[in-house]
């Protein structure tokens, strides 16, 4: 079909090439970017500030509350491993990626539901590595369309790595949290 409108054009179909924008992305993708990055600033500023609400920071002194939603960011730290999981497994990824990418950016709010504050000693250092994953995580190669190897590479690495301590420092921090109450 293609060759008999391009016979009946005498060959002069129009092939103009098209213009792709550098770094243009589509706004939904911006969009869930900006959300995790803005929600990770936002908990940062409200705990160096000391601004919290003090109703959920009562909250989280139950051990019941500690417990829900402490099991809650930890089941949603194994589902975001399932994209590890099915990349293994060589399973289309393309609608599993744009879910781990959407939800990865509600990390701030689960985390603040969680804890209204960074802590001290383990504690902060899962807290920094949990949040700066999803930094890091809104740095995709795929997401901000970069094609440099070392970038994808490189980036790859970090980010497993980082979600890596993430899972281990949170069984870590789940055992001492039951094993001490």
């Amino acid at each position: 079909m293609e060759a008999a409108s391009r016979a009946a054009n005498h060959g002069t179909a129009d092939v103009r090439p098209r213009r792709r924008k550098p770094f243009a992305l589509p706004i939904a993708v911006w969009r869930w970017r900006a959300l995790g990055v803005a929600g990770v600033l936002l908990y940062l500023v409200q705990d160096f500030s000391g601004l919290r609400w003090e109703w959920l920071a009562e909250l989280q002194t139950e051990d019941a509350f500690k417990y829900v939603t402490g099991a809650g960011l930890l089941s949603y730290v194994g589902w975001q491993w399932w994209l590890f999981y099915a990349r293994v497994k060589g399973r289309n990824l393309r609608r599993l990626l744009a879910w781990h990418q959407r939800t990865g950016a509600l990390v701030p709010l689960l985390f603040y539901i969680h804890s209204v504050e960074i802590g001290y000693g383990y504690l902060m250092a899962l807290s920094w590595i949990f949040l700066g994953n999803m930094l890091v995580g809104a740095a995709s190669p795929l997401g901000i369309k970069v094609k440099n190897r070392y970038y994808t590479v490189s980036w790859g690495f970090i980010h497993v790595s980082l979600a890596a301590l993430t899972g281990i420092m949170g069984l870590f921090h789940a055992y001492i949290a039951v094993y001490y109450k």
